[in-house]
């Protein structure tokens, strides 16, 4: 027998549409007290995906052996191929199914950040615990919130409780029964465009899950720009080697110390890039000297950060002198990069 793709149930916070600031009913304390939550943002594509929230107890995140128990799992280690339905409390009719995530990735007990859109009235820093290609992301309109989730308070046992995250692995078989029912239900193909509840807007706007070459290109180049515009605006004298295969793309010189600038571009606000085997090694060689300069937003209004490497008890990130943001590096063949605070 095939194995089922793991599923999870998120219940969040009562939004129209969540793509950004709006009126959020329930979804638990921080929601209800303060009219905000980390959801609002769950359906909003940036650069072709869509990053999810849910508030679990204590910020603990998800815990994957729930789902594989076949591993030993590790803080920040991730799970492809999961697919999320979340779940709110519709005023006047209850617990509804009000979108979800087809072959989605989720981190193990870890948050990941990421940087809201100022011009929208965005959060300064947005968390997310899964992430998902956008084209696979389907928020329902109101009308079709009509899928019913049974809550423990009134069926018992097994079903949704007080948490905000519900595995439904319980065994019993009226539960089971349902995920059977809901699983057919997410998976009867892509909701109408008529049907989803996301409003167009400029942010929604991104790259799209195989981006041409051209893109790319331009992306690349607005880095460079408004990295090599910052470092000469310093009185460095620049060079380009990208193309020399050092392990980085600039060296800034200046009163005898040269600096070897990685550069990396965004289209959105996500710090998420790879670093190449020979750059993960010349970091390391370098660390003293090399910067990675990471530019978000590089097509709009480009934003420079810049990161120096850092060995924590073994453990290589990034962080930046400036905000103090970190990074986390990853390893696998060489490294991913993800902020995680």
């Amino acid at each position: 027998m095939a194995q089922q793709t793991p599923i999870l149930f998120f219940r969040i916070g009562y939004m129209k549409a969540y793509d950004g600031v709006g009126q959020i009913t329930g979804g638990g304390s921080y929601p209800e007290e303060h009219g905000e939550g980390g959801e609002m943002w769950n359906f909003r594509p940036e650069s072709g995906r869509c990053y999810g929230y849910v508030m679990t107890r204590h910020f603990s995140g998800i815990d994957l052996y729930r789902l594989d128990d076949s591993k030993e799992w590790k803080s920040d280690d991730d799970l492809g191929g999961v697919d999320i339905v979340f779940i709110a409390r519709k005023p006047a009719v209850g617990q509804v199914i009000v979108g979800w995530y087809k072959n989605a990735t989720v981190f193990h007990k870890r948050y990941h950040k990421r940087r809201g859109n100022k011009k929208q009235g965005d959060w300064e820093k947005l968390k997310y615990l899964c992430e998902v290609d956008s084209n696979n992301a389907v928020p329902l309109s109101e009308s079709d919130r009509t899928f019913k989730i049974p809550s423990a308070r009134v069926y018992g046992e097994g079903y949704p409780g007080q948490s905000n995250v519900w595995y439904a692995d319980s065994g019993n078989k009226k539960i089971a029964e349902l995920v059977t029912q809901i699983r057919k239900y997410i998976g009867r193909g892509q909701v109408p465009k008529a049907s989803v509840a996301r409003r167009k807007t400029k942010a929604s706007k991104g790259w799209s899950a195989t981006p041409d070459k051209t893109l790319i290109s331009r992306i690349e180049q607005a880095a460079i720009d408004k990295t090599w515009a910052h470092y000469k605006k310093q009185g460095y004298s620049l060079t380009l080697v990208a193309k020399d295969n050092r392990g980085w793309d600039l060296e800034a010189s200046k009163k005898g110390e040269t600096l070897y600038l990685e550069v990396k571009g965004h289209l959105g606000n996500v710090i998420q890039f790879e670093l190449t085997p020979n750059e993960y090694t010349k970091m390391q060689e370098h660390s003293s000297v090399y910067r990675v300069c990471i530019v978000r937003s590089a097509l709009e209004l480009p934003d420079l950060a810049i990161f120096t490497p850092h060995a924590k008890k073994g453990v290589w990130c990034l962080v930046s002198d400036a905000s103090k943001e970190e990074v986390q590096l990853s390893e696998r063949v060489a490294a991913r990069a993800s902020e995680v605070r």
